[in-house]
């Protein structure tokens, strides 16, 4: 653990951290039930409504058990980011501790600290949507032209987005060109502040038994219908062209329906077919949970006030949760209650 100062007056908060399939619903359930705490579900994918089974949404009896918050804040349709996210969230702890739970790093981060570099104006600003459709344009026609464009702005901030992430580079050249000058520059005159006193529990079990999981719980999801899903979105007029629908799975089986409809999978050469689709999908999410976990041992490495690792497999019900909490919970609970900083 890590201890941070000047943290007294600020909202407190537990953050339960970590790579996909890791066992973080089950541990912050547990953990809110004990606590009396509701779960701030911490997931750029849960935040739309109608993406509920690819995203592992807690489905109404798990929010009928504890409060589940931050969940079904938009429409497949409609622009949201870290920013409406945090916003969301800071207004969530000005009535009491929350318990964050997921996996996007970005929103707790954005959430947790002041993040200097910011352009006035939302996503659907002419001049702002102009933009970020000449760029996506010219990342269809050519891809990873918007990474080299930023990696040429501004090779500091290039290096800490991953080159697929599409979304995250088109913001970030908006950045550069908002600010006359590489955003990273405008980052390091007003270095991040934290606006969140955060205990943060990092789930990072052995990538080994990780994997496994991955693919079991992707294989759920199929069970529990998400192909259905994917084709009721469609149906409503919900496809690639929409943020919500490039996410992670959604994106794949998207693709899928779209060659389908299309007629193209009679070419095995291009389109596998539906299998192709999950392997696809397994695939990513194990290269999703790696970046995960880098960037929650760097990114959040400094400026929480307690900051545990927790390896064990938490997702496999033979798991203890009160064995494995046990060395860490009575100081998380001091933490939260103010007794200690």
């Amino acid at each position: 653990m890590t201890s941070a100062e000047g943290v007294s007056s600020l909202p407190r908060a537990l953050a339960i951290a970590g790579p996909t399939a890791s066992g973080k619903s089950r541990l912050a359930v547990w953990l809110a039930e004990r606590l009396g705490l509701p779960v701030l579900c911490c997931d750029s994918v849960q935040v739309y409504r109608g993406l509920d089974i690819g995203s592992a949404k807690p489905d109404a009896a798990l929010r009928a058990r504890v409060p589940h918050r931050l969940i079904d804040l938009a429409a497949p349709d409609e622009a949201f980011g870290a920013g409406e996210y945090a916003a969301a969230a800071l207004r969530e702890l000005g009535a009491g501790p929350g318990l964050f739970a997921g996996g996007t790093g970005f929103y707790l981060r954005a959430t947790a600290f002041t993040h200097s570099g910011e352009a006035t104006g939302d996503a659907d600003e002419p001049g702002r949507a102009a933009f970020t459709a000449l760029w996506e344009a010219r990342e269809r026609e050519s891809p990873g032209s918007v990474h080299a464009a930023l990696t040429r702005a501004d090779p500091a901030t290039a290096a800490s987005i991953h080159p697929r992430n599409v979304v995250r580079a088109v913001r970030a050249l908006w950045l550069c060109e908002a600010h006359g000058q590489p955003v990273s520059l405008v980052r390091a005159a007003d270095p991040p502040r934290p606006r969140v006193a955060l205990a943060l529990v990092i789930l990072d079990p052995p990538a080994a038994l990780l994997g496994p999981a991955i693919d079991a719980r992707c294989d759920a999801m199929m069970r529990a219908g998400f192909l259905a899903e994917v084709e009721m979105l469609r149906q409503a007029g919900y496809s690639a062209r929409h943020k919500s629908m490039r996410s992670l799975g959604y994106r794949q089986l998207d693709a899928y329906l779209e060659a389908r409809e299309g007629g193209l999978h009679d070419r095995p050469d291009r389109h596998g077919g539906l299998a192709a689709a999950v392997a696809g999908i397994k695939a990513e999410t194990r290269q999703y949970a790696r970046r995960q976990r880098t960037y929650f041992r760097h990114q959040l490495a400094e400026g929480v006030a307690l900051r545990v690792h927790v390896e064990a497999p938490l997702w496999e019900p033979s798991v203890d949760l009160s064995r494995e909490t046990a060395p860490w919970l009575a100081r998380v609970e001091a933490f939260l209650s103010g007794v200690s900083q």
